[in-house]
């Protein structure tokens, strides 16, 4: 038997001895089965793998990773990969066209956006081959405007969500590939704008702000004629805002770069489009808003209100001509407009009330679900700064048991994860005792264990903190969140002792393959609270814990033992993805020898 059959062999086949064996493996550098040529080959094996899944998704999913391995050592047949997951990430599109998926069947569910998976291959493959990647999109958008004009009426719907999809490849760009990612961007300029947008320009600024400036210039020139729902997309980014300065159709709050500077040039180009435009709309007929929407002539006001300290400050030449036009706006706006319009900036400019004010004015509501709504957004909104017992207080007043039980645990789980930023980690593991549900437990006990060992050498307290994990993860509901959390263990047990850390990570898998239909896709968790009346939700992020991320760490202390474990994964992508994880350093076990020439775009 070759090499090569022992290591295929040794993915399908499972023993208990054999796994005993493998753990007393050395390290990688010295495991006969990690080399280039049997991770090659391993690679190559996990494409035809592919081809037995059900899901398309997971089938997309293995052919990118096994693709970007091979690309350095093997382009053709990396290549062919990626034409075979955009091959039927096209036919998914044309079967199920976007899909959402809700948190709940409540009225207040949560919608999540389900990724398009040919931006999601397009993506894959400009990181190795852009000028392929752009022709690939050229083509899908080419195909968009023949569809749309053969429709009665365009959708823009489908027109916004293509801009976010080309803004997203572009933000995952940013980091690997600047030119690539600007082509993206301006290949998105052909659709409306979004806060996509400036989400993508700050995330330019950070690694190459000149660059950055210089595409802000080309999207203030392509949107500069475009509704104020949407030209004024691009007014936080000139004036480093965080928020945007109109009513937009969707919002954020935006990340600043910590090293961004705001740039007067771009600030004086966007402020003087904007009196352009508010001089043209005073002398035209106001158009009817949409529903629920302010028009232009609002917008343009509201515009010049919130950013008119920053243009006093910054372009004082230019400061008169902007209160006038704000004048001019607001005179041509309707009573009703202007009644809102001032309603909205007096919230905005009076000062934040306290958690007590908040809790005292939600304790005089006469209705009951209003009373008990009021009081659960001062605990979610208001309560960073007050002590637990006082928090604790509040959330008793709450009438409905449901409510008062969720958010409880809501706020031991979110005031957990300030005291773990705040390296208050003592304080972290008292309160991550008292949220209720164990899963989210064991999580918030993994991020302690983690900041822990990062501080002390001290095993004994590290095993005690690792004991506990495994305490409430063995207690919990086989989830998702639990599963992240055994994986947390697994690598951090395995930094003081390799032969526990693999087992934890049997223990992962086994509560992995009692998940029907793991999916571990998203970076983060999503939260909910409903109410009769109302319904808040939050996501937490879980980066680093998934079973590719746990098995290529693991992977570099244990080699064998994590490549045993991955072969038993029930879910086969799993079994695919991690397996390919675990392979990985072996790629570069020797300088690249490839002899095929890439192929042409």
């Amino acid at each position: 038997m070759t090499r090569v059959a022992l290591l295929v062999t040794l993915l399908v086949c499972v023993t208990p001895i054999t796994l005993a064996q493998a753990q007393k493996k050395a390290p990688v550098a010295n495991s006969a089965l990690c080399t280039r040529n049997l991770a090659l080959d391993n690679a190559k094996q996990q494409i035809l793998f592919a081809r037995t899944f059900d899901g398309v998704v997971q089938r997309i999913s293995v052919l990118l990773r096994a693709a970007d391995l091979l690309w350095p050592y093997d382009a053709e047949k990396a290549s062919a990969a990626f034409m075979e997951a955009f091959d039927l990430a096209v036919q998914n599109f044309k079967e199920h066209g976007d899909q959402v998926k809700r948190t709940s069947q409540s009225r207040f569910a949560a919608v999540i956006e389900v990724p398009d998976q040919r931006y999601k291959v397009i993506g894959a493959i400009a990181k190795r081959d852009p000028a392929k990647a752009r022709k690939l999109s050229e083509e899908l958008m080419d195909e968009a405007a023949r569809e749309a004009a053969d429709k009665p009426v365009a959708n823009d719907q489908d027109k916004i969500r293509t801009a976010e999809k080309l803004l997203s490849v572009a933000t995952e760009l940013v980091k690997t590939d600047q030119t690539a990612a600007m082509n993206f961007a301006r290949q998105s300029f052909r659709y409306p704008a979004t806060l996509y947008l400036p989400i993508f320009l700050y995330q330019l600024a950070k690694v190459n702000q000149p660059a950055a400036n210089r595409l802000y210039e080309e999207a203030l020139a392509a949107y500069s004629s475009a509704s104020m729902d949407r030209m004024l997309y691009l007014s936080a980014y000139p004036f480093a805002n965080t928020r945007d300065a109109g009513d937009m159709p969707g919002y954020t709050t935006y990340l600043i770069p910590e090293t961004f500077v705001a740039n007067q040039g771009l600030q004086r180009l966007f402020v003087q489009r904007l009196l352009a435009r508010a001089q043209a709309a005073t002398e035209v007929v106001m158009e009817p808003a949409p529903p629920n929407r302010l028009s232009d002539h609002g917008q343009m006001w509201l515009a010049f209100t919130r950013l008119e300290k920053q243009i006093q400050a910054n372009l004082p030449d230019l400061a008169e001509q902007a209160a006038v036009a704000k004048d001019q706006l607001y005179s041509s706006l309707p009573q009703p407009s202007q009644t809102r319009l001032t309603n909205t900036i007096t919230r905005e400019t009076q000062p934040k009330k306290t958690f007590d004010e908040l809790v005292e004015a939600a304790e005089k509501m006469p209705d009951v679900n209003t009373r008990d709504q009021n009081l659960t957004m001062a605990v979610i909104g208001s309560s960073k700064g007050e002590s637990i017992e006082r928090v604790v207080s509040v959330v008793d007043k709450i009438s409905d048991a449901d409510v008062r039980s969720g958010l409880l645990n809501w706020f031991y789980f979110f005031r957990t994860q300030d005291l773990i930023k705040e390296k208050n980690l003592e304080d972290a593991r008292k309160t991550a005792a008292k949220v209720v549900e164990l899963d989210q437990r064991a999580y918030l006990f993994s991020r302690i264990a983690e900041e822990s060992l990062k501080r002390s050498e001290d095993q004994t307290q590290a095993r005690e903190m690792l004991n506990e994990i495994g305490e409430a993860a063995g207690k919990a509901p086989k989830t998702v969140v639990s599963a992240r959390a055994l994986l947390a263990l697994a690598y951090l047990y395995a930094k003081i002792d390799v032969n526990r850390g693999v087992e934890e990570m049997g223990n992962a898998v086994k509560v992995i393959n009692a998940i029907e239909s793991p999916d571990f896709s998203q970076q983060f968790v999503m939260m909910k609270l409903e109410g009769k009346t109302f319904g808040s939700f939050a996501s937490y992020a879980t980066p680093g814990f998934n079973p590719e991320n746990a098995f290529r760490e693991i992977g570099k202390l244990d080699f064998d033992g994590s490549l045993v474990q991955a072969a038993t994964f029930a879910d086969k992508s799993l079994r695919a993805l991690t397996t390919l994880a675990v392979i990985e350093p072996c790629f570069e076990a020797a300088p690249p020898k490839s002899t095929t020439k890439k192929p042409k775009s």
